[in-house]
């Protein structure tokens, strides 16, 4: 059982850095003025793909498939740096980087080490039913509510051209969408857990029980 949720630890990381890179792809097709709206959308998804809430929801969704802490504090900085090792790697295999693209991105790999740890074990915590447990389910919709906003996705110059300022105003709309859809569903399947818990009729004991006392 350990070795299938390690699977799906790598697949996830593996998925991300492929998605994200292949949405940073650029044909000659893409620049022309007629293409301009094939390039918003291909601007849009890969403003996605590589958003922090896609980063940094990874190594939380790594400690949530492996549960227990010491691992998911593992899975967390295992899935971070997988993700980089492929996403540049591959980038690099193709062609799309240079061989600068190790050292002027080392940031990203010590952010991980450092960063990976902790979410992973959000991840974890986020399978508990207390108030902890929600407060760390709520991480991801938090982060990709506030995200367009920290970023300033919604106030793009004018001197970008349209498909560009199109790409991140829409890319905001969207991940403000899905954090408050995923902020309702974490809270209400909370409150479900609640209801279940405080509803469930009581156990009598057993004819040995009163035998015994």
């Amino acid at each position: 059982m350990a070795r299938r949720w390690w699977g799906l630890v790598v697949a996830a990381a593996v998925a991300v850095a492929l998605v994200s890179l292949a949405s940073n792809v650029t044909s000659v097709s893409q620049l022309s003025a007629e293409s301009n709206t094939l390039l918003a959308v291909r601007s849009i998804i890969s403003k996605l793909a590589n958003s922090g809430a896609v980063w940094a929801g990874l190594p939380i969704l790594a400690g949530w498939l492996v549960r227990r802490p010491l691992q998911a504090f593992a899975a967390g900085i295992v899935a971070s740096l997988m993700a980089l090792l492929v996403h540049y790697g591959v980038g690099r295999l193709f062609g799309m980087f240079d061989a600068t693209v190790w050292a002027g991105n080392q940031m990203w790999f010590a952010l991980a080490l450092v960063a990976g740890g902790p979410l992973g074990l959000i991840g974890a915590a986020a399978r508990r039913s207390g108030p902890w447990g929600l407060l760390a389910s709520l991480v991801v919709p938090a982060g990709a509510m506030l995200e367009p906003f920290y970023l300033d996705m919604f106030s793009v110059p004018t001197i970008m051209p349209w498909p560009g300022r199109v790409a991140s105003v829409a890319a905001g709309v969207v991940l403000v969408v899905a954090g408050v859809v995923g902020a309702g569903a974490v809270l209400i399947r909370h409150r479900r857990r609640q209801f279940t818990h405080t509803c469930t009729p009581p156990r009598f004991p057993c004819a040995c029980h009163f035998w015994s006392t």
